[in-house]
């Protein structure tokens, strides 16, 4: 049984427990002529050619990962996703040159420090990172999610995927604040940053990952009555990350689990930026 004590505990980063993979982020967006200008020309990204390709959907491919952007009323969540790309410089040089057509909208990118801060024409925010480390050897990914998170929670959320998932988690302080960060791939997580008066907005987004031990997962789920609809086509969903312990749900975001036989695992995934093989 994982304790607290436990879930807080460092582990080595080249460490992955049942999550293997974090795929996709998923925001609705009402118009797909200005997300292919700021996703597509300006973060540089590659429409998937084979799926979706439609008007009612569009998948964004970014290396090994996507952001799935179906038509509907957008509705940001309180945090923000990195993504990496092969030349910052080159980046925000393009982002600067989708503005004039994006000044009605709430579009805006700023540098901050080493990264930019992109805003898309609704309000979701990008936090845009120079190739490196982050990402591995891939020039484009999406190695993180960032969730704002009431305060007190962040220790019972490391021990939900710690306990759940069994996934590495380390829980620290800073800023007088704690941060959970959850290992959800290689060279991916998903961190948890408590935030003092959070008012948490009501949105339509999720993530994807992928899993080992899909039914002992499921079936862990299941018995926490987390669950947000049964098992289809080795895919389930739950939204609520609740206390181990008392039960309590801490944080509310949708979570799409699938296990390695989904018939997506690991697609192949068409970009404009090559990626590299990823054995030594």
């Amino acid at each position: 049984m994982t304790t607290r004590r436990t879930a807080a505990k460092r582990f080595d980063n080249r460490e992955i427990g049942s999550i293997t993979h974090f795929e996709h982020v998923n925001f609705r967006v009402p118009d797909h002529r200005l997300a292919t200008l700021f996703f597509i020309e300006g973060l540089g990204f590659t429409r998937d050619p084979t799926r979706m390709v439609s008007v009612r959907n569009m998948w964004v491919n970014a290396g090994q990962q996507q952001f799935h952007l179906p038509l509907g009323e957008a509705a940001p969540f309180a945090g923000e996703v990195g993504v990496t790309v092969p030349s910052l410089r080159e980046t925000e040089q393009r982002l600067a040159g989708i503005a004039r057509e994006l000044r009605e909208t709430k579009f805006s990118v700023r540098r901050d420090g080493e990264t930019l801060e992109a805003i898309s024409p609704w309000g979701h925010r990008i936090r845009v990172h120079q190739q490196g480390p982050q990402s591995g050897r891939l020039p484009q990914a999406v190695p993180y999610v960032r969730f704002q998170v009431p305060s007190g929670s962040a220790t019972g959320i490391a021990t939900f995927y710690a306990e759940i998932f069994s996934a590495p988690v380390t829980v620290r302080g800073r800023a007088g604040r704690k941060q959970a960060k959850v290992t959800v791939g290689i060279n991916q997580h998903f961190h948890f940053d408590e935030t003092p008066g959070l008012v948490l907005p009501e949105h339509p987004n999720h993530v994807a990952v992928y899993v080992t031990a899909y039914r002992s997962i499921y079936d862990r789920m299941r018995r926490a009555r987390l669950l947000m609809a049964p098992d289809r086509d080795d895919q389930f969903r739950f939204a609520k990350l609740a206390d181990p312990e008392s039960g309590a749900v801490l944080f509310e975001f949708e979570h799409e689990v699938r296990s390695l036989h989904h018939p997506d695992y690991f697609k192949p995934l068409a970009n404009r930026v090559p990626v590299p093989y990823l054995v030594d």
